[in-house]
């Protein structure tokens, strides 16, 4: 009986988990899509969050519309 309530405890979490990380990625896209903020520097945290969470991320220092140097202009 303690292991049911172990394994149930245990996948509660995990769930709750789940949802919150969900939860954090809707509203981070839906301020970036609200604010256009995209291509730039984050605003913040939750913005940060959700872009950590998603992989995406500005270079700092070069514009994103400026070519790489030395490489084919219409490759961005």
């Amino acid at each position: 009986m303690t292991s049911m309530i172990a394994l149930a405890a245990i996948a509660l979490f995990i769930a709750g988990m789940i949802t919150g990380i969900t939860g954090l990625v809707s509203v981070a896209i839906r301020r970036e899509d609200k604010s256009l903020t995209l291509t730039s520097a984050t605003s913040d945290p939750v913005a940060w969050a959700g872009r950590l969470m998603n992989g995406v991320h500005v270079r700092a220092g070069r514009p994103w519309h400026t070519p790489p140097a030395g490489g084919d202009p219409d490759a961005r």
